[in-house]
């Protein structure tokens, strides 16, 4: 396939010759440019989704780099023909370790793909879907690595939050997000309501009562006051110091 400006074979040789006996950069920047359009027509080939396209071209840029500087024109072949594996190589090997959402050992990985292959080969040999337990004996390993390789796929095909799950009993459709938990804000502040309930065992009476009444009971300043034969000017200014001290303390 000929390009506008590309060189012809006999003059890539030439250089790729030049480039072998003297490892000038210049050179190899030349042979690189004129060879863009190996993965310009790999990344159209290879790219699984559009955002993936100017990722997927500086991989494949890196791979025809490599291939460059590999090359040796003296075996015979043909430079397109030795650089489309090195480059199809790059962009298979960042799909298999950059495009994680979250980063899982390797081993995982590589038991994740071996989990695949078995599932089709058992899916044509049982004929139905293969247990874990089958998927286990199959490749000699235990079900507990075969659980977490097949965990460690959800981190790289990711379930909306919109997904939908079969109705429940009320004939509703239940998404990720509706069953996602929350945090229990009681659970978060036990500690605190303990740390709490110790410090207002160490007020006086009347401290624990004016905070009681206020504060667990809903009482106003003033009915308070009536309650323990003081003024409200009085609860409040203990009201006050006590809060501050319950601040201070927690």
């Amino acid at each position: 396939m000929e390009y506008p400006n590309q060189m012809t074979k006999q003059e890539s040789k030439k250089l790729f010759i030049e480039y072998k006996k003297t490892g000038d950069k210049e050179i190899r920047d030349r042979l690189i440019e004129n060879f863009l359009y190996i993965p310009k027509l790999l990344v159209k080939k290879y790219a699984y989704r559009s955002n993936d396209v100017e990722d997927i071209y500086q991989v494949a840029c890196l791979g025809l780099m490599y291939a460059v500087e590999r090359y040796d024109p003296d075996r015979g072949f043909e430079f397109d023909t030795f650089a489309s594996p090195t480059i199809i190589g790059e962009i298979k090997k960042y799909y298999r370790d950059k495009q994680w959402i979250i980063r899982v050992p390797r081993r995982i990985q590589e038991l994740n793909r071996e989990i695949n292959r078995a599932k089709t080969t058992l899916e044509h040999k049982l004929m139905k879907t293969p247990t874990i337990s089958e998927i286990a004996d199959y490749l000699e390993v235990t079900e507990e690595a075969v659980i977490e390789a097949m965990e460690g796929n959800n981190v790289f095909y990711p379930k909306s939050l919109s997904t939908e799950f079969e109705s429940n009993a009320d004939g509703q459709e239940a998404t990720l997000l509706d069953l996602i938990g929350e945090e229990d804000e009681r659970i978060e502040n036990i500690g605190n309501v303990e740390d709490l309930r110790q410090r207002l065992e160490s007020l006086n009476p009347v401290e624990r009562m004016i905070i009681e009444e206020r504060y667990y009971n809903g009482k106003t300043q003033k009915e308070v006051a009536a309650i323990i034969g003081k003024s409200q000017m009085t609860v409040s200014r203990l009201e006050k110091k006590v809060m501050e001290k319950l601040r201070a303390n927690l």
